[in-house]
């Protein structure tokens, strides 16, 4: 889970969890225009009263909504939901001042926008899908590579929403025809592959054993995994190994030597080497935080 406010208009938040009991949340939130993307799940709540319901149980959907002032939201959570979403807030005056630059041309959002709470549904790209899952796991750890990173996902994925009002249904049936089974079944095996990597031991984590273990070839495994996630199976492997280097020394007090070892590296200094540059500090720097 994460929040995110970037340096221009969009505040972004992201989470894959299991709600762990029934409840009800209640909340405030400002005037704002709000696209989610639910990879997973439902999402149901009300907003000053009037109800929204996001549901994405059988293949992800995009949402788009306006909250033209500041409203109370109750949000419903039930025990047991898996939930895996990115949630694009951008603020309701700035988005309307620029609808207003060409006012003709985008009056039909405009329109909607200014219509009260109504939240329009559409069928997100191949594109998209993989923007939502690399906002979710981001693998650029510097701040501001990582800023930069998620701010430029966040404007693709709001610009693809907008797109979906001004054309309206011709541009949701093409949305559709881009993310057809194919792409879905896609995005699923993009996340196979990486919980696979996450669980197994580095023993299993050559190229043919995680293709052979997700029923695909490696080729095909490698395009996948890039068109998700924006990395190669291998960089992903190698710095999932530093992330639990980098716990280690931090939580369990490995050394340096020892956590290099963990991480698959034969020498400290090629390992301080890669760890700085994923991390920005070095491993004497980690483990003395």
């Amino acid at each position: 889970m994460s929040f995110s406010d970037t340096q221009s208009f969009l505040d972004i938040h992201t989470s894959d969890t299991m709600e762990m009991k029934d409840a009800i949340a209640d909340y405030h939130v400002g005037a704002a225009v709000k696209v989610a993307i639910i990879l997973k799940g439902r999402l149901q709540a009300e907003f000053d009263g009037v109800p929204v319901d996001l549901d994405a149980r059988d293949h992800p959907v995009g949402f788009i909504w306006a909250v033209p002032q500041p409203s109370k939201v109750r949000r419903y959570i039930h025990k047991g939901s898996e939930i895996s979403k990115v949630m694009i807030s951008a603020q309701f005056d700035w988005v309307l001042r620029q609808l207003g630059k060409s006012p003709a041309r985008y009056r039909e959002i405009a329109d909607f926008f200014n219509a009260g709470i109504s939240v329009r549904s559409w069928r997100p790209s191949r594109r998209v899908l993989a923007l939502a899952d690399q906002l979710i796991y981001p693998h650029a750890t510097d701040p501001l590579m990582r800023e930069l990173y998620e701010e430029s996902r966040g404007l693709e994925i709001f610009a693809e929403a907008l797109s979906a009002i001004q054309n309206g249904t011709d541009q949701t049936a093409t949305f559709g025809k881009n993310s057809g089974p194919d792409a879905l079944d896609r995005h699923h095996r993009a996340q196979e592959i990486r919980e696979f990597i996450l669980a197994s031991d580095p023993e299993q984590q050559t190229l043919p054993t995680i293709a052979a273990a997700i029923g695909i070839s490696v080729t095909s495994m490698q395009r996948i995994f890039k068109d998700a996630y924006g990395m190669t199976v291998k960089d992903f492997i190698r710095e999932s190994r530093l992330v639990a280097a980098r716990d280690a020394m931090e939580k369990d007090g490995l050394t340096i030597a020892q956590a290099a070892w963990a991480a698959g590296y034969k020498s400290p200094a090629n390992f301080a080497t890669a760890f700085k540059r994923v991390f920005g500090i070095t491993p004497s720097e980690a483990r003395d935080r």
